[in-house]
């Protein structure tokens, strides 16, 4: 819609028709930070004690506009370890009360794909590209109230040195997954 604000941080510009989708979006894409009097974007860190200074600051990152609020499922890092046995890699995600009809393990014979909502409306995302192979027949996963439990078998009886092969280089994340209609938004108005 005509008017509507940017939702990135930092940037002031307002959507004037599909032209407007092609201009730069400058912002910061980190959080705000307010210490000891000082405000500043965890991005690019210049700090002040005024805060409409703060507010007026010019973003530090060039990115495409957002013209609709993400949605607030909040990604974040838990903790998570594992270990080993002949047979079996046992991967454990500390994600208390996951829900189990929001989340999903996949796993191939080389990854392990975890994405497990917990507490409302935390996720927990990862890709473990494996150290060895998987059976993944013959593995499984168990959910309870603490902990999220990856069972994967052993494709060969062998030890792995690591859950992950320190070899695999991963792809920078894509900094905003919103759908289609955030680049457009009066598309996402039905007629």
């Amino acid at each position: 819609m005509q008017g509507t604000r940017c939702k990135n941080t930092g940037c002031k510009t307002q959507y004037q028709g599909p032209e407007t989708n092609g201009e730069t979006c400058t912002h910061h894409p980190g959080a705000p930070v307010f210490h000891e009097g000082y405000k500043y974007w965890g991005c690019c860190c210049v700090k002040t004690i005024d805060f409409n200074a703060f507010l007026d600051q010019k973003g530090c990152t060039n990115g495409k506009h957002r013209w609709v609020q993400k949605v607030n499922n909040k990604k974040v890092a838990c903790r998570h370890d594992w270990h080993q046995t002949a047979t079996q890699v046992y991967v454990t995600i500390y994600a208390k009360n996951a829900n189990p009809e929001l989340s999903y393990v996949e796993a191939n014979r080389t990854v392990l794909t975890c994405h497990i909502q917990f507490e409302d409306n935390k996720i927990f995302h990862k890709d473990y590209h494996l150290w060895g192979v998987a059976d993944v027949a013959n593995s499984g996963v168990n959910m309870v109230s603490s902990k999220v439990e990856v069972s994967l078998r052993k494709a060969d009886a062998v030890a792995w040195g690591k859950l992950e092969d320190p070899k695999f280089k991963p792809e920078p994340e894509p900094q905003d997954l919103d759908m289609e209609t955030a680049d457009h938004p009066e598309s996402s108005r039905r007629g």
